[in-house]
């Protein structure tokens, strides 16, 4: 079945796609399809913001990714939860809303990605928001995205904060205005107690327009070409059938993620030519930079059992609590339910001459049971975990097969680089201060992971080795940048064919220093004026 055409189809109703499809359908003459694999974001746990553990734990709108066995973590494989749902991985993520370093995106020019240094990139940053702190020439005041801070600090969290002070470390303003280094409170894109995602600040209002049509249940398996220009999607819908075709009269963008969208390139016959070649795809495109240079921010976490203290695990342990604090959320719209994966993080650098902070910190008002899965432990407790900012592992992305319904085989490679171990087990060094550093430490009875007996290096490194994890950050594997093995070029355009675009978290070079969701953002606001300033016909 082939439906009617459109100008422009984005593929991948995610953090990026919803932006661009509401972007481009507000010029009234042209006619924009978004197809998206997963449901509407309809479930309440979506919109509430200390959901996404329950989400995570569900699985519910997760493509359920998971990496190889991984060499340098005792060969563990990992799981890469990445959302199936409009709004994508921003309807089920943490909310963290920061921006990164403005270096990193001068590093990303000076890699090759002509025109996206940090002063290019910020006029971008300031359409998205409606900050709710001080104004200034950085921050924006009328965008779609509300980003907030939490109205009240939980009693962890405020010593946390209190604790890196006593270290030295400075107190920020505001952690997305200029150098990352500090201590914050974090800033979220939350509103009214609400989660904001892209799904729904951009494409609710812009689903009235009858120019654009949003399709959800719809799992893309190619991209069709003619003459090596992209003129349509191939796939299969929720009615189930036969095979259905989208068509494009001007451009196919494709938002799936550094994830997803490496695979359907592949899939559609754009990749390394001898690969694709050998499991019988067809070449369009000669491309070995398709799934490579994969970055991703590796976490350890820090478990503490406390005095009671205002924990998430104490809030939840029976239902006369558990009701009290859900009438607290639904009168006021703030508290514990108001609140993400982490209250405040905390940027510091942890080697000698470094240019700027290289790990990262986050709070987090409740701790696991030994069991994990995201099951609360029955005492009182909280955590923190910590990651380096700019890892200098890379890992890769490939077909399993040429099967569509195959996962793709996903090597990370953490900790394959030196220079990552020794700043992770810096980082545990300065953890294990953190955890050992007043007021912080007036309110732990135990530190529980690891043991408080572990603190020389040799043990650090086996525990971060064995128990560390993604924090959600994958990106890279459709690199954007001037020479010949970028994917994209520094407007998006995919290289080696025509009328196609990639725009989400795999173009980007490097990782930025933090949370990659508002550089996503970013990114998808930018690929909007490209594809405006090019005709469409």
């Amino acid at each position: 079945m082939t439906a009617p055409a459109a100008d422009y189809i984005v593929v991948g109703g995610g953090t990026a796609g919803c932006i661009l499809a509401a972007r481009l359908s507000e010029n009234p003459t042209v006619r924009v399809i978004l197809l998206e694999a997963g449901p509407e974001d309809r479930d309440i746990w979506i919109h509430i913001p200390a959901g996404y553990a329950r989400l995570f734990q569900s699985g519910k709108f997760d493509w359920k990714f998971a990496t190889e066995p991984e060499p340098e973590l005792a060969g563990r494989s990992i799981g890469w939860p990445r959302g199936r749902v409009l709004g994508g991985s921003g309807s089920i993520n943490g909310l963290v809303f920061l921006r990164g370093s403005p270096l990193d995106y001068d590093r990303w020019a000076q890699a090759g990605a002509r025109g996206w240094s940090h002063d290019e990139v910020l006029p971008y940053f300031r359409r998205i928001e409606s900050y709710e702190g001080e104004a200034g020439e950085t921050r924006g005041s009328s965008g779609p995205i509300p980003v907030s801070h939490p109205r009240r600090l939980s009693m962890g969290a405020a010593a946390f904060i209190a604790a890196c002070e006593a270290l030295g470390f400075p107190r920020h303003r505001d952690v997305n205005d200029g150098p990352i280094d500090g201590i914050t409170p974090i800033q979220m894109n939350v509103r009214r107690g609400r989660r904001v995602s892209t799904a729904q600040a951009y494409l609710r209002p812009a689903r009235r327009r009858p120019n654009l049509r949003v399709v959800t249940g719809f799992v893309a398996r190619r991209i069709l070409f003619e003459n090596g220009r992209a003129i349509g999607v191939a796939g299969h819908g929720r009615a189930g059938g036969g095979e259905e075709i989208h068509r494009a009269a001007g451009e196919v963008i494709v938002c799936c993620g550094a994830v997803a969208t490496p695979k359907l390139l592949m899939l559609s016959g754009i990749g390394d030519a001898a690969a694709l070649s050998a499991m019988g795809i067809p070449v369009v495109a000669d491309a070995p930079g398709v799934g490579q240079n994969l970055q991703d921010h590796f976490i350890t976490r820090f478990a503490f059992r406390t005095r009671p203290a205002g924990t998430l695990n104490e809030l939840t342990a029976t239902r006369i609590r558990m009701a009290a604090m859900a009438f607290g959320y639904a009168l006021r719209r703030d508290g514990p339910m108001a609140v993400g994966a982490t209250e405040a993080t905390l940027f510091a650098r942890v080697l000698p001459g470094a240019e700027e902070a290289d790990v990262q910190f986050q709070f987090i008002n409740f701790s696991f049971a030994p069991t994990g899965n995201y099951v609360l432990a029955s005492h009182p407790g909280f955590m923190f975990n910590f990651n380096q900012c700019r890892p200098d592992s890379r890992g890769a992305l490939t077909l399993r097969s040429p099967d569509p319904e195959d996962k793709p085989v996903i090597r990370a490679n953490y900790l394959e680089h030196p220079t990552d171990r020794r700043v992770m087990v810096e980082a545990a060094k300065l953890a294990c201060r953190l955890g050992r550093t007043a007021p912080f430490a007036d309110l732990v009875e135990e530190r529980q992971a690891p043991p408080p007996e572990l603190e020389d290096e040799d043990g650090l490194l086996d525990y971060i080795r064995c128990t560390g994890s993604t924090v959600y950050h994958p990106c890279g594997t459709c690199r954007m940048g001037a020479d010949d093995r970028a994917v994209v070029d520094p407007e998006l355009r995919v290289r080696g064919v025509r009328g196609l675009r990639v725009a989400d978290a795999s173009v980007m070079p490097l990782v930025p220093s933090s949370n990659i969701q508002p550089a996503v953002m970013m990114i998808a606001e930018r690929a909007g004026d490209f594809i405006r300033a090019t005709s469409h016909t």
